[in-house]
């Protein structure tokens, strides 16, 4: 009877610090998936970063564009208004209204350029805040 219950003791035994190694290995695999997940956390808040910062330096170049553009526009008025005048009395009336069109046509284009580059500005603006 002490035979059958010292191995049965033993057998508990064996068991309990069978179960505990294998706790230890199950907790190891837990806490390395969690550093996983944490490590792969890390980096894509990285790459968050990093994008957000290209956004940032995306809407700078493009407000500097739509500053000189506009810049080029100031003149325009005036220009227009000589072309427009030389067209009418000048001798070579035709080469001022062939002139005059594509000065048109230049114009259309810059102010279409324009808008289009605000339009990006405000939509990265809108992503920017949403990143925030």
């Amino acid at each position: 009877m002490k035979i059958k219950f010292i191995l049965g003791a033993m057998l508990v035994v064996g068991a309990v610090s069978y179960s505990a190694e294998a706790t230890d290995t199950v907790a190891q695999e837990v806490i390395n998936e969690v550093k996983n997940i944490e490590a792969e956390y890390q980096a894509l808040m990285q790459k968050e970063a990093e994008r957000k910062e290209e956004f940032i330096q995306e809407k700078a170049n493009l407000e500097a564009e739509v500053k000189e553009l506009k810049e080029k526009q100031l003149g325009r008025e005036e220009l227009y208004a000589k072309l427009k005048e030389d067209s009418k009395i000048r001798w070579h009336r035709d080469e001022y209204k062939k002139l005059l069109k594509r000065f048109d046509e230049y114009y259309n284009k810059l102010e279409q350029k324009i808008a289009d580059k605000e339009q990006q500005i405000i939509e990265l603006t809108k992503l920017l805040e949403v990143l925030n």
